[in-house]
């Protein structure tokens, strides 16, 4: 998240919790310790599990 800007001039949806998450690990010595929090935020951003979850009903079908 390089500025905190949407792409309308506002800013954007997942700012606040990247905020939050970067103070969170500059605290800790080992990134894996913010494992599962990064992971919530990159499904935030990309909606990667929830596509596949989407695909794999549409294949079901």
């Amino acid at each position: 998240m390089a500025s905190g800007w949407g792409i309308n001039g506002t800013k954007g949806k997942c700012y606040d919790f990247w905020v939050d998450i970067s103070e969170f690990m500059s605290s800790f010595r080992e990134p894996k310790d913010c494992a599962l929090l990064r992971e919530d935020y990159l499904e935030r951003l990309h909606h990667s599990k929830e596509f596949r979850r989407r695909n794999r009903i549409y294949k079901e079908k």
